[in-house]
C-alpha cells in the first residue's frame, strides 16, 4: 500500500474498512438512501470509489463528483451524461440508453435551429425531467442502480453563493422528490458524501426536512488496531521497521487517527530515513517528521482556505479568532466561546458556526459537552504557528 496524500486511495492503495463497508451495503440492500457523515480527510471518497469499483452482483454503481457545479440544471445534466457513460458500456442497457439519448439529441437539435445555438438549445432542456424519465424507463428488473454523489454539500454551497438560498432550497426539494419517486423507489438509490457537513449547511435555513429521508452512516477515525494495520501496510511497502513503543508514540503524537495524518508523517519519516540510510523509525524519526511536516503549507493550507470560502465578514473573523484561541491552549470552555460571540454580536448564530467547525473536522467536544479542543495536535500546532501568530 503506497502513501497517497490529498487524493482518494484506490485499488491496492485503498485501506479496507469492512465494518463501514458492510454497514453501507446493509443499508443499500434495505433500500435506503445514505449520507456518509464525517469531517474532511477521513476517507469518505476512498470508500465511494471502493463501492464503485467493487459492486455486489445485481448492482450497477455510478460515481459522480459535483464539487464544481453551481446550478440545478448543470447538476442534472452532468449526472445524466455520467449515468449514460457508465450504463452505456453495459450490454444489457446499451441500446435502451442509446435510443433515449438519440431522441433527446434530436430535440436539442430542433431547439438549436430555433434558437440558433446549441447552448441555447440545451438551456431549453430540463435535465431533471430527462434524468427522471430515463431512470423511470430503465428496465432494471431485479437489479438496482446506486448513484454515488461526492462533494454534494459543496454543490449546495455553490448554489447559495452563486445564485441564492431560495434556489438551493428548490434544488434540495428536487433531490428529495427524485429519491422518493414511486417509479424509482428502491430501484435507484443515492449515496452522498463530501468534505463539508451537509446537515450543517441545510440547518442554516431550516432545511433538515429536505434530507431527513437519508440514512446517516458515520465514518469515524481509525481505531488503534486499524491504525496498526494501516501503518504496517505502508512501512512494509517501504521495507522499514517500527517497534511497538514507537508505534504507540506515533499514535500519541497524531492524536486524531485519520489516514491523511498518518500518510504525511510516514511520508516525511521515509524522507528522513533515506537521508540517514536507516531502516528503523524511532521516536526521534517521528519528532523530526512532525517538524518537517509543519513546514509544508500544502499539507494544511486547505484548512485555512476552506474558512475563507465558507465564511464571510464577522462570521469569518469569529471562527478564525476562535481557532486562534484554541490553538494557544489545551482547550476552551463554552463560556469563553459565548463571550467571543458577544464581542462579534453573533450570540444568536454562533452555535451554527461552532457546529460547522465540528462537522468540518477542526474541533470537537467529545470529552465533555462544554470543553472544545482541536481534533488534531498536528493541525493545532500548524495553526498556532502560521495563522494565530
Amino acid at each position: 500500500m503506497k502513501i497517497i496524500i490529498g487524493q482518494a486511495a484506490r485499488g491496492e492503495d485503498f485501506f479496507p474498512r469492512p465494518k463501514i463497508s458492510d454497514e453501507i451495503w446493509r443499508k443499500i440492500e434495505s433500500g435506503s438512501n445514505i449520507l456518509l457523515v464525517a469531517p474532511r480527510r477521513v476517507g469518505k471518497s476512498s470508500l465511494l470509489f471502493d463501492l464503485f469499483e467493487n459492486p455486489k452482483p445485481g448492482y450497477h454503481v455510478v460515481y459522480y463528483t459535483s464539487e464544481s457545479v453551481n446550478n440545478i440544471n448543470e447538476f442534472y445534466k452532468k449526472l445524466f451524461y455520467k449515468i449514460n457513460e457508465i450504463l452505456g458500456t453495459t450490454k444489457k442497457y446499451k441500446y435502451k440508453i442509446e435510443g433515449f439519448t438519440k431522441e433527446l439529441f434530436s430535440r436539442i437539435d430542433a431547439l438549436s435551429v430555433k434558437y440558433l445555438a446549441i447552448t441555447l438549445g440545451e438551456n431549453k432542456i430540463s435535465y431533471l425531467t430527462e434524468l427522471a424519465k430515463m431512470l423511470a424507463n430503465l428496465e432494471l428488473e431485479n437489479e438496482r442502480l446506486i448513484i454515488l454523489v461526492d462533494e454534494f454539500a459543496q454543490t449546495v454551497e455553490n448554489i447559495i453563493e452563486d445564485e441564492d438560498q431560495r434556489i438551493a432550497i428548490k434544488f434540495l426539494e428536487t433531490k428529495r422528490e427524485l429519491r422518493l419517486s414511486p417509479e424509482l423507489h428502491k430501484r435507484i438509490q443515492f449515496i452522498y458524501a463530501g468534505s463539508i457537513g451537509l446537515e450543517n449547511i441545510v440547518s442554516k435555513f431550516n432545511g433538515i426536512k429536505f434530507i431527513n429521508d437519508l440514512t446517516p452512516i458515520p465514518v469515524p477515525p481509525l481505531t488503534n488496531e486499524e491504525a496498526k494495520v494501516f501503518v504496517a501496510k505502508i512501512i512494509n511497502e517501504n521495507d522499514v521497521t517500527l517497534d511497538e513503543a514507537s508505534f504507540d508514540y506515533l499514535l500519541q503524537k497524531i492524536g486524531w487517527l485519520i489516514p491523511y495524518y498518518f500518510q504525511i508523517i510516514l511520508n516525511d519519516c521515509e524522507k528522513i530515513l533515506e537521508e540517514t540510510s536507516s531502516k528503523n523509525i524511532t521516536n526521534n524519526t517521528i519528532d523530526l517528521a512532525f517538524s518537517s511536516a509543519l513546514k509544508e503549507r500544502i499539507y494544511f493550507e486547505h484548512w485555512f482556505t476552506r474558512l475563507r470560502t465558507a465564511f464571510k465578514g464577522e462570521d469569518f473573523s469569529f471562527v478564525k479568532d476562535l481557532l486562534n484561541i484554541i490553538s494557544s491552549k489545551p482547550f476552551v470552555l463554552s463560556t469563553e466561546i459565548y463571550d467571543l460571540a458577544l464581542r462579534y454580536k453573533l450570540e444568536s448564530t454562533y452555535n451554527n458556526l461552532v457546529n460547522a467547525l465540528k462537522y468540518d473536522g477542526y474541533i470537537n467536544n467529545n470529552d465533555a459537552p462544554k470543553i472544545y479542543r482541536f481534533n488534531s495536535p498536528l493541525l493545532k500546532e500548524w495553526w498556532y504557528r502560521n495563522v494565530a501568530n
